[in-house]
């Protein structure tokens, strides 16, 4: 099933409307060479989505297709069918200067926090390094510092190595190392998925606070449908490769069509039960 979500990136100025397009994406894998007759696997299947205008949540049981989608969107990945554009062009054709300025239009915020921090350098050098390989000029301990305290953090961290953080700690610092490049869209992979409740809640105060301030647009891919509420207006539901339904988030909650949506939201239920 094809899919068209639209979403505007705010404040900035932009060579196209559109800053992310997935036009008719198929992504297929082989567990077996094709020369020896191996059956190709679509990890996506004919997906179309815009990212123009609203804040959107990626869900889905594990294996939908989510974290390809992702790998698309960062040139992780090439696709087998289909096209992926950024500001209206596409992937592929940027060369290397342009493709600095197209990551520091969009930045993520990857999953599991202390493995995506450099267990070598301190929270200064973390924060510090994007805007050293993005080229972006300024005082940059001084921004590392501003950084640091739009997440709620002190100075005092700059010293710290990640393995001296706790998860929320280390969660800031990679939301605040994302931030830090100024972007217009913030990719968030399941960024409440290793925290507590507590802390869960927190970041997910955070994430509403930095989109207000900064008009920042959210693509949030993720399990947790409470956290798909809370930050975003549209949803785009995903299994086996496929968009099986997309819409408002208050209206899928609380009308689900597909089966796939519907065991989500029973899954959502039984596990607030059980807390």
């Amino acid at each position: 099933m094809t899919a068209i979500i639209e979403e505007t990136i705010m404040g900035c100025s932009k060579v196209s409307s559109t800053l992310v397009s997935f036009s008719n994406v198929s992504v297929h894998h082989y567990s077996t060479p094709r020369w020896l007759g191996g059956k190709p696997f679509k990890a996506l299947s004919n997906v179309s989505l815009q990212i123009e205008n609203q804040n959107i949540a990626i869900v889905g049981p594990s294996g939908a297709g989510k974290s390809t989608l992702i790998e698309l969107l960062f040139g992780l990945r090439t696709p087998s069918l289909g096209n992926v554009q950024i500001a209206g062009r596409t992937l592929s054709l940027y060369n290397a200067s342009e493709r600095l300025r197209v990551c520091s239009e969009v930045q993520m915020v990857p999953q599991e926090p202390h493995t995506s921090l450099n267990p070598y350098y301190t929270v200064e050098r973390i924060l510090i390094e994007p805007l050293e390989n993005l080229k972006i000029g300024g005082n940059h301990p001084q921004l590392a510092q501003i950084a640091l305290n739009e997440v709620g953090l002190t100075a005092d961290l700059l010293p710290l190595y990640p393995q001296q953080l706790s998860t929320g700690q280390a969660q800031r610092i990679a939301i605040a190392r994302a931030l830090i490049v100024k972007p217009k869209l913030l990719v968030a992979d399941e960024p409440t998925s290793s925290l507590d409740p507590v802390n869960r809640q927190r970041i997910i105060e955070l994430l509403n606070s930095l989109k207000q301030k900064y008009d920042l647009q959210l693509l949030l891919v993720s399990h947790d449908l409470k956290a798909a509420i809370a930050l975003c207006e549209e949803v785009v539901v995903l299994d086996q490769g496929e968009i099986v339904e997309y819409g408002f988030v208050k209206q899928i909650m609380e009308q689900p069509v597909h089966p796939t949506t519907q065991a989500l939201i029973r899954a959502q239920i039984h596990s607030k039960t059980n807390t």
